[in-house]
């Protein structure tokens, strides 16, 4: 112990109050910059005299890692270091606070979160000017370091009038700061009034120990050196209330009604003073993170209650985001009535061609309020239409990266969150070097092959690229009768447009097919060359179907070949005991996948990625392998069973509910 910096007294200048959870990946940074003022003798100096003595007290809440002994170990030698621990787990930091300020000997408390830094030159300011006017309490502005990029950010700043009075600087407060509970607090002044955390609320607690506080405080000052560091982790804050439950959504509103009565003692009202901000904040943070199944209708009741009794002030408030405004407005009327209409988040799906997605709205809507605006082409929409639902929106979903993704990407506000989806296609296109990759939360891949395409070709930071694969309405299909012998010789190709489908391919396993057993057909399902101008016109395109039709000339199979053309899928997938992929390359190839469904087969011709897309059982490397898994399945047991493990597996997969889970799980990632 360096007898420069600590007295030998019961009191001493500051006691830095630090509970801990689980945190042995990243109490380094915390525990650091307090061992930093012990190894730096002049670090609290202040006025040329000797430096405040100071005391550490660590507070452990039962964690479950290596947290405590990490505590121990940081804490040999030092006497001024204490280490405490919880009988149990409590499940939020008020406990351990109230442990630490129970053990404090110092004139002075300061809380510091485990996973922050204290900044000496900033406590060292606030305990000169406490001791200079005899304040009860000094605050700060905060340091925040984006730990991701470095970035460091001073927020909380305020310009007091130098001898403002205690009502003014808690007016000031109120009005231009957030209610941490990081601050110089007088300890007396905690004692005399019984100050402490609630340890029954977990949401909350902190802004209400700060009112209580502030409210009774006769003299109040501020230093305009941040006193710690928040330290923002990479994806998101800190915060682990990323979760509202019935509990949080009572514990959220109480918490407020605490400190709006807290200063209405002194005449004030919080709400009017920070309302638009502390609301807006916390309800965009319900509208994503509630748990509908963990939510009762007495939390309802309880939680908009606040909204109706606080009414008349709420109605004065202007609040910037479109949803939370008009949330406030309509549970202050409504009351409960209108909360689940209005909590949910707003999902705004866009862009051309929306075949896709628009099947998946329906179970979409069972998370999200969901709103269309489907251009009528790539590059035409109604400008107007697209501006009004993207100002309701939370969420913007692009279905393909082309050209409404930039326009969203351009237009995009930050409390908002966009993804877009990219299919294959987009891969020959530009719009991808052309998007505000800044502005988009998330680049959404259909398989992992894709993933990788688009990150070697967009050069897409891969942070932002997501798989999240396509859907199937499993239980939406008819299915196929097992009893049916007939179909495992019914063969079937959907979409052999254009050439790269492989429809030559198809055709020689259908030759090969044949040589063992005539019983076998192929339907070909989809547009036809005829009706894909752009098909019909490119003369590549016209030799490789010509070369097609005479391929089925020249081996007799005029009356083995069908074109079909366009059919329901669902009700027709039944009737071929096998759908082909003998394509050149593709994203995911939905067809395939639709003959599981209907309990029927699907079978790949090795395009790149097919295997990490669907069983690798059914990938093959050549025809030849393919045609003798195609005979070896006229056993109908054995195809049966073959059949039903493909249909498990897409029910396992890649079945609608889970579509709409992970795009929820997304939106709450990139939020």
């Amino acid at each position: 112990m360096n007898e420069e910096i600590y007295v030998a007294s019961s009191v001493v200048d500051i006691s830095f109050v630090v509970p801990m959870y689980n945190a042995e990946e990243k109490l380094g940074r915390c525990v650091g910059s307090l061992r930093a003022i012990e190894d730096r003798p002049s670090a609290l100096m202040y006025d040329e005299e000797p430096s405040a003595s100071y005391e550490v007290i660590f507070v452990d809440d039962c964690s479950t890692d290596a947290t405590y002994a990490h505590l121990l170990r940081a804490s040999e030698g030092r006497s001024n270091w204490t280490v405490l621990r919880t009988t149990a787990n409590t499940g939020s930091p008020s406990e351990p606070r109230n442990l630490g300020l129970a053990r404090a000997t110092g004139r002075y408390v300061f809380f510091l979160d485990g996973d922050d830094e204290v900044d000496a030159g900033g406590i060292r300011a606030a305990l000169a000017h406490a001791d200079e006017r005899s304040h009860d309490v000094v605050r700060g502005p905060v340091l925040v370091h984006y730990l991701g990029d470095d970035r460091r950010v001073l927020i909380d700043r305020i310009s007091p009038e130098p001898d403002a009075d205690a009502g003014s600087m808690l007016e000031l407060i109120a009005r231009e700061q957030s209610l941490n509970c990081s601050a110089l607090w007088r300890r007396q002044l905690l004692i005399d009034h019984g100050l402490t955390f609630d340890a029954e609320t977990r949401m909350g607690e902190d802004i209400v120990f700060t009112a209580s506080a502030l409210a009774v405080a006769e003299s109040i000052g501020y230093v305009d050196s941040p006193l710690f560091h928040y330290l923002r982790q990479p994806g998101g804050g800190n915060s682990s209330m990323h979760y509202y439950s019935g509990r949080e959504l009572r514990e959220l509103v109480t918490s407020w009604q605490s400190v709006e009565d807290c200063f209405m003692t002194r005449g004030l009202s919080y709400l009017e003073l920070h309302g638009d901000k502390t609301i807006n904040y916390a309800l965009r943070l319900v509208f994503r993170y509630h748990d509908r199944e963990c939510i009762e209708t007495d939390d309802v009741d309880i939680f908009s209650s606040f909204f109706t009794r606080n009414s008349k002030i709420l109605s004065s408030i202007r609040f910037v985001d479109p949803h939370v405004a008009e949330f406030v407005a309509q549970v202050s009327v409504r009351g409960s009535e209108a909360f689940w209409e209005m909590v949910r988040p707003r999902l705004l799906i866009s862009g051309h061609d929306l075949k896709f997605i628009k099947p998946a709205v329906s179970r979409l809507r069972e998370w999200f309020d969901v709103r269309v605006d489907e251009w009528p082409s790539e590059i035409m929409h109604d400008e107007q239409l697209s501006k009004s639902l993207l100002a309701w929106s939370d969420y913007v979903w692009v279905e393909w990266l082309t050209a409404a993704s930039v326009w969203y990407a351009q237009r995009i506000r930050p409390t908002q969150k966009l993804v877009v989806r990219m299919h294959r296609y987009e891969l020959g296109r530009s719009y991808g070097d052309q998007i505000a990759q800044s502005n988009v939360g998330a680049f959404i891949a259909i398989a992992p092959h894709c993933l990788e395409d688009m990150i070697e070709r967009f050069k897409y930071d891969r942070a932002k690229v997501h798989y999240l694969p396509n859907y199937y309405q499993v239980e939406a299909y008819d299915r196929a009768d097992p009893e049916d012998e007939a179909r495992l010789f019914r063969l079937a190709v959907i979409g052999a447009v254009p050439r790269r489908k492989g429809l030559l391919q198809a055709l020689e396993l259908l030759r090969q097919l044949r040589e063992t057993d005539q019983r076998y057909s192929l339907s070909i399902l989809g547009k036809t060359v005829s009706e894909m101008p752009w098909v019909a016109h490119d003369p590549h395109e016209q030799a490789y179907f010509a070369a097609c039709a005479e391929f089925v000339r020249e081996h007799g199979m005029e009356d083995a070949v069908e074109w079909v053309g366009w059919t329901d899928v669902r009700r027709e997938a039944k009737n071929f005991g096998f759908v082909l992929s003998t394509s050149e390359h593709e994203g995911s190839h939905v067809g395939p996948g639709e003959a599981y469904c209907a309990g029927n087969q699907g079978i790949f011709l090795r395009w790149r990625g097919a295997e990490f897309v669907y069983p690798e059982a059914q990938v093959f490397e050549d025809l030849e392998q393919m045609a003798d898994h195609v005979l070896r399945m006229r056993n109908l047991e054995v195809f049966n069973t073959v059949a039903e493990e493909g249909r498990e597996f897409m029910k396992d997969s890649y079945d609608i509910g889970l579509f709409a889970e992970r795009v929820r799980r997304l939106f709450q990632k990139v939020g």
